[in-house]
């Protein structure tokens, strides 16, 4: 069943962010990743930039509400809607103003809850941009990572029940595939759209946008210079990806990567498979980062 699923292709559209003071939040990724403010009917806030959309509501520290993923048509969503009911899954209500009403969404092992749908077309367009950084630099949302105690789980859900492909599997002991400790999947031919880490509990781990290239992480980088923003991690290279990044801590200590060049793989190609002890698989160039 692994490579049946009608979710492909789908790419992360936005996601939520929940904050005890949004519009202070709001105020940082406007400036640090080029976001413009609507306020939707709800009371929520809506960001969007060059490729990249996110969703801030008041809530707990830390807590993600939904991921959304952006289907290509109508036909698309109900051939979802048919496979996920023949799964057995129960299907709610979409969560995310941002799609069509009808989107549906789904719970996974650790509670979170990724949204399949298409985007409503009578949203605030952004205002046009006249070379204003960083609303004019390249930086489309790519991916979405968690943490989990329940690896396993999460797996089986991911590769049995919504069918994405996975790309690489880190291990911990590299002569028993058993040993998972990491995995990434695709829902397009981009390596990961969506990954989990084993750790020692279920948490966000990181979102990270996708730039144009080795110029563009530069200039990414002397912008957060410029509003005394430390890079967290990095500069390196992945090698489950083969992605060039760096990361960022917003206010709220949630890490936030920028990406480019992330590896294209056909659907047809399966797995691979990395020795966790080395540190090879998450920087090929330097230090890793140790979930706990």
């Amino acid at each position: 069943m692994l490579h049946e699923s009608p979710i492909w292709p789908a790419q992360l559209d936005h996601f939520r962010i929940d904050a005890p003071d949004p519009s202070s939040l709001a105020e940082f990724y406007c400036k640090a990743i080029g976001y413009e403010i609507s306020l939707l009917e709800n009371g929520d806030l809506f960001l969007q930039g060059q490729g990249r959309r996110l969703i801030i509501g008041k809530g707990e520290t830390h807590k993600r509400p939904y991921h959304a993923f952006r289907l290509q048509s109508r036909q698309q969503l109900d051939e979802v809607r048919s496979f996920l009911q023949a799964q057995g899954i129960n299907c709610l209500e979409n969560p995310s103003p941002l799609f069509e009403r009808d989107s549906l969404a789904v719970v996974d092992p650790d509670g979170w809850v990724s949204v399949f749908g298409l985007s409503r077309s009578d949203l605030p367009s952004r205002k046009a941009s006249n070379n204003r950084p960083p609303l004019s630099m390249p930086g489309r949302l790519q991916h979405i990572v968690v943490a989990t105690s329940n690896l396993e789980e999460m797996i089986a859900f991911y590769e049995k029940t919504l069918a994405f492909s996975p790309s690489d599997y880190v291990l911990k002991d590299i002569n028993d595939k058993a040993s998972k400790h990491v995995a990434f999947w695709r829902t397009d031919e981009e390596h990961h759209s969506f990954a989990a880490f084993g750790a020692s509990s279920s948490r966000h781990d990181h979102h990270a946008y996708e730039t144009s290239g080795w110029m563009a992480i530069r200039d990414w980088a002397d912008h957060f210079a410029n509003l005394n923003v430390p890079i967290w991690w990095g500069p390196g290279r992945h090698g489950a990806g083969n992605n060039l990044f760096f990361m960022i801590e917003d206010p709220l200590g949630d890490k936030i990567e920028i990406s480019a060049e992330i590896e294209k793989l056909d659907r047809s190609v399966g797995p691979r498979w990395w020795d966790g002890n080395d540190g090879k698989a998450v920087n090929l160039w330097g230090a890793g980062w140790a979930r706990d």
